[in-house]
């Protein structure tokens, strides 16, 4: 049909006639259709399918090196190192402080603790007092002997025994210590020195120090925003706002109107029904027409009764201001 054919035109060139009108767009397509409709059927990206390189220019958005509040932020980093103190007075005398409590010499006191307890030996003596005892004939010095060792064998039990295994574990936790502070004492004295070694440094190039990590910080930041660059386009490009929907909205439009709507009506049909839509829409116009026409008519048929009129009233005014005829002549008999 006459409808249709526009429709599954491969050039579209129709539509484009159509759009080009100052009742849709007027002005030029900057795409043809043919191209776009292609791309969409393909199932391309919206961006460079319809064109939105000229409306929205990527590379002038996302040219970072042109924002302005970007420049001026990048151009304010600075680094002052100037009287930056690292190892500060405090810090050294803390840190002096546990380098001297972590270097005591621990061997002199854990050897100094291993020693015995007693100078004599309790239980070897109890062990004589009790010979002797067995050995005297008199039985109250030997109930005495025998009383005195068995109260030096309690002493040991309840006195000496406990402070012997109090020497074994402190021998031990001095030993767990000393293996423990011997890292400590290094750690802390290689701290020191870096810390020296740092401030040192800080001290005598820190401006360089300052602008060489600053042009690394900014190189970075640079490098990071030249990615995101690239991925816009790409994702521009490529994967955002497929334009397939807009050949499926043109599909469903052309089987809609020609495979339901007009295919089933022939010829016949199809002009009594545009005769049909002619009629609706003049009906009125043709109804307010003559309404305007039967107003301008009685318009002027009232004009011309008054104009009548007038021409009448004068005709009679001059009939009754006229004079009247002369009397006629006397007649003579004679």
């Amino acid at each position: 049909m006459l409808i249709c054919r526009p429709l599954y035109d491969p050039n579209y060139h129709t539509m484009e006639v159509v759009l080009e009108t100052r009742m849709f767009l007027g002005r030029r397509l900057a795409l043809p259709l043919k191209d776009l409709f292609e791309k969409c059927r393909n199932n391309e990206a919206a961006y460079p399918a319809l064109g939105l390189e000229n409306a929205m220019k990527l590379e002038y958005l996302t040219a970072h090196w042109a924002w302005p509040g970007l420049s001026r932020a990048i151009s304010s980093i600075k680094v002052d190192l100037k009287g930056l103190q690292i190892l500060t007075p405090n810090l050294r005398q803390c840190l002096q402080d546990l380098l001297y409590a972590c270097g005591l010499n621990l061997t002199a006191h854990r050897i100094m603790i291993q020693g015995p307890i007693l100078s004599k030996d309790i239980s070897t003596l109890s062990d004589q007092l009790d010979n002797v005892s067995r050995q005297l004939q008199d039985r109250s010095i030997a109930r005495e002997l025998q009383s005195i060792g068995i109260t030096m064998r309690d002493l040991t039990l309840r006195q000496v025994k406990p402070l012997m295994r109090l020497q074994d574990d402190l021998v031990y936790r001095l030993a767990v210590l000393e293996l423990q502070v011997q890292p400590l004492w290094r750690q802390v004295n290689q701290s020191i020195s870096h810390l020296r070694t740092i401030q040192y440094y800080i001290d005598h190039q820190g401006e360089k120090i300052a602008q060489s990590k600053t042009k690394s910080y900014v190189d970075r930041l640079s490098n990071y925003l030249d990615q995101w660059r690239t991925h816009v386009f790409s994702e521009m490009d490529r994967e955002i706002s497929k334009c397939r929907p807009l050949w499926d909205v043109l599909e469903g439009l052309r089987y809609l109107l020609c495979a339901h709507i007009l295919s089933p009506l022939d010829g016949f049909w199809f002009a009594t029904l545009i005769g049909a839509i002619v009629m609706i829409i003049s009906t009125p116009t043709a109804h307010i027409l003559s309404l305007v026409y039967k107003k301008s008519s009685s318009f002027v048929e009232d004009a011309t009764l008054l104009s009548t009129r007038a021409e009448s009233l004068n005709t009679d005014d001059d009939r009754t201001w006229q004079m009247p005829d002369p009397p006629p002549p006397p007649q003579s008999n004679w």
